[in-house]
């Protein structure tokens, strides 16, 4: 999927951590969870809450998935797997005509720790990824409340550090914002994550050219262009606004816990 990294940097610049939204001026928006889960499909309620498992049992369920003998050779100091390592020995057993279904959870194992939840560390599945991937295969648990926790968490990480890696699936932060901005041509009038050559028409044609410091002043000019208040896939939707009678949605994400507010940004 087309991203640029420079819309994503220049996006930090507008991120309130307190509200849990972009400010562009008088334009509050967030991601929220039905955003989300409809750009990821998942099956399943995207409400359910996802629980940690024991990391102590970490290492030996995934070797036992993933059929990996002698599981620490793939691991890290800290625990995380070493995907190359891991990209190897995939390649290796299909040229020896050993690979069996465990493709498939390797292939999903990488989804899982190098998109939706990355690590600080390039070409490393942490721990905690890792047991998201179990949690799934496990129970079938849609992940988009996971996933939008963790960017919230990096988001607030970030803003309030002025610095760090941002520990969040990249390409769907950037899928989000852009479907919100103006543009020229109809990018996202159909099940546009079938088809991306629209999107990649209007980041060659349009945007190509613009740098971080370009794309704060797309943003910053944001209120008075001709913007969508929500994303066409999601047109008619209804939207889950709180907890109870509190005001806050709770999130559970790999790394700690959060809540965002909806109805802040509601129209």
């Amino acid at each position: 999927m087309p991203i640029q990294i420079s819309a994503v940097k220049a996006l930090m610049h507008f991120w309130d951590p307190s509200y849990r939204c972009f400010t562009f001026g008088d334009i509050d928006m967030t991601p929220t969870l039905e955003e989300y889960a409809q750009i990821l499909s998942f099956s399943n309620d995207p409400y359910k809450v996802y629980f940690k498992q024991r990391i102590e049992s970490t290492p030996a369920a995934v070797a036992k998935l993933l059929h990996l003998d002698q599981v620490d050779r793939y691991r890290t100091s800290n625990g995380g797997f070493k995907w190359k390592m891991i990209e190897n020995k995939l390649k290796t057993d299909k040229e020896k005509g050993k690979l069996g279904e465990e493709r498939y959870q390797i292939i999903a194992f990488a989804i899982f720790g190098l998109v939706l939840f990355p690590s600080e560390a390039a070409g490393i599945i942490s721990i905690e990824a890792a047991n998201a991937f179990l949690e799934f295969e496990e129970t079938k648990n849609n992940p988009t409340s996971t996933i939008l926790a963790e960017t919230f968490l990096s988001l607030n990480h970030c803003r309030l550090h002025g610095k760090g890696a941002m520990r969040c699936c990249i390409p769907l932060l950037f899928m989000w914002i852009v479907s919100h901005l103006e543009a020229s041509k109809e990018v996202f009038n159909n099940f546009w994550w079938f088809n991306m050559r629209p999107l990649e028409l209007v980041l060659t044609e349009e945007w190509n050219d613009l740098d971080e410091k370009a794309w704060v002043e797309k943003y910053r000019g944001l209120p008075q262009s001709n913007f969508r208040w929500k994303a066409p896939w999601v047109s008619g939707s209804s939207y889950l606004m709180s907890c109870g009678d509190k005001a806050w949605v709770p999130l559970i994400g790999l790394t700690g816990y959060i809540n965002y507010s909806p109805s802040l940004v509601a129209r």
